[in-house]
């Protein structure tokens, strides 16, 4: 009997992890990876000239999720990990910078001397915010379904605090709406830690990195980490790691037919493939317009929305006015963008020679300009930067990047509709699953676990192995 064939659609890091831990699990199974574009990595893609090494999609990842840590240290990488620089970070409103208070976890204060210092509330909102934290409303309760992100928090921080902390911090990482967003779905650690502590305070308290923790005594630590050869490299190095995988670039795949026979028709550009098993790690648009019965109820109930990068890179003696690692805009300041990081201070690896800023813009229905031309996205930016610096910038060179549609909505009851999804797949077509961005989460670690996850369920619907007479 010939070996079975899995096909893996879509060549981004979770393609590439998928073929790499699909060689371990299935050792006796052909692998083909099958990638639209003619490169590999998807959103993850390095620019590198002249001693620069700025990321054109994500820049690190949450240092305390080992999954894809563990996957660097594999594959011969751990040696080129870096962690970021700890330096001050500010939130932008109307009224200019404020620096993000210190000793807060997620925006949430857990040393309130210092939360005193802040020049983003008032002092009547401060003294209410800590009313709030030290004597619960004792009519709260922790919920048991899926609520708004912003519902959850303003009962027990206040309107004040959300709006002008939470809110852009939190929402800033899923691009989201905190009043839409799924708590669930995104910061499910708060409701956790609430019922384990007894309080949303206390059991932020208990979220503190070690060096808050300890006190001033021990030095903080950043908490993310990326390569100093650029997070393209683990592109590299797990093409160059992949021993039995056929990768096929430039390969759009166009349906997904069932044959008689079980197995899976899937038509390209350069002819058909066939399939016993099919990853597709591609964005969810792109699942629902390759099934043969894309009308199923359930599969479109997935919105997206689009973002967009602005590097701008300067010589090495232009000096801004922003002492720190940067910056994020709150919803309501009348700026189009959304965040702001100073690369060379936040990563010594990144640009050594100059000084560079990456500006981010995309919000859910608020994403139009990511559509437009580089020279207007260009124009906007270079606008808002000179309003925010009070004074004119001539950057030597501009990076632009888009993710268009391919961030999921997480809104409420997300998890759910995820799930939903994943069992009408299963229902209506077995041996195809689903794993990557639009499914297992945002960061490049929730990318390898979801992988890892899939690939251990599909080795228990494989069949077990006749034994030799």
């Amino acid at each position: 009997m010939s070996s079975k064939r899995l096909v893996i659609v879509g060549g981004g890091i979770s393609g590439l992890a998928a073929a790499y831990y699909a060689e371990k699990q299935f050792p006796e199974m052909n692998i083909t990876l099958l990638e639209a574009e003619g490169r590999l990595g998807g959103k993850v893609a390095t620019y590198r000239d002249e001693g620069l090494t700025i990321e054109r999609g994500p820049d690190s990842y949450v240092a305390r999720k080992h999954v894809l840590t563990d996957l660097i240290e594999e594959i011969g990488l751990g040696e080129q990990l870096v962690r970021n620089n700890t330096s001050q970070a500010y939130i932008l409103d109307a009224r200019g910078l404020h620096p993000i208070p210190k000793g807060a976890v997620m925006g949430i204060p857990t040393d309130l001397e210092l939360f005193a210092e802040t020049s983003l509330l008032t002092e009547e909102e401060k003294a209410e915010v800590t009313e709030r934290l030290l004597h619960p409303a004792p009519d709260l309760t922790i919920p048991e379904t899926d609520i708004p992100l912003g519902e959850y928090l303003r009962p027990r921080l206040g309107d004040a605090l959300v709006e002008k902390l939470i809110e852009p911090l939190l929402s800033g990482i899923y691009a989201g709406d905190i009043d839409r967003m799924s708590t669930f779905a995104t910061y499910p650690q708060f409701v956790a830690n609430e019922q384990k502590a007894g309080s949303l305070f206390e059991g932020m308290r208990l979220m503190r990195p070690l060096d808050q923790q300890q006190g001033p005594t021990l030095k903080a630590t950043g908490q993310f980490l990326s390569l100093a050869t650029g997070l393209e490299s683990l592109v590299e190095r797990l093409e160059e790691v992949l021993e039995r995988t056929e990768i096929r670039l430039e390969t759009p795949l166009r349906s997904i037919e069932r044959e008689e026979d079980g197995r899976y028709r899937l038509e390209t550009d350069h002819g058909p493939e066939y399939a016993d098993d099919i990853l597709l790690t591609i964005p969810h648009r792109q699942v629902v317009s390759l099934l043969p019965d894309a009308t199923l109820p359930g599969l479109a109930n997935l919105s997206t929305h689009s973002t967009a990068t602005v590097t701008l890179i300067f010589d090495k003696e232009t000096a801004l006015p922003i002492d720190g690692t940067g910056f994020i805009v709150n919803r309501r300041a009348p700026y189009s963008i959304t965040a702001c990081t100073a690369i060379d201070q936040k990563w010594n690896h990144a640009a050594p020679n100059h000084t560079v800023l990456r500006a981010f813009i995309g919000r859910p229905g608020k994403d139009a300009l990511v559509r437009e031309s580089d020279e207007m996205i260009e124009r906007v930016v270079l606008e808002d930067l000179e309003n925010i610096c009070g004074r004119p910038l001539q950057p030597e060179r501009v990076v632009i990047s888009r993710l268009l549609d391919g961030l999921p909505a997480y809104t409420v009851g997300h998890a759910q509709r995820i799930q939903e999804v994943r069992e009408i797949v299963a229902s209506h077509y077995p041996h195809i699953h689903l794993a990557g961005l639009a499914y297992d989460g945002v960061g490049l670690p929730d990318c390898v676990a979801g992988v890892k996850a899939t690939l251990e369920q599909m080795a228990l619907q494989q069949p077990e192995p006749c034994p030799e007479s």
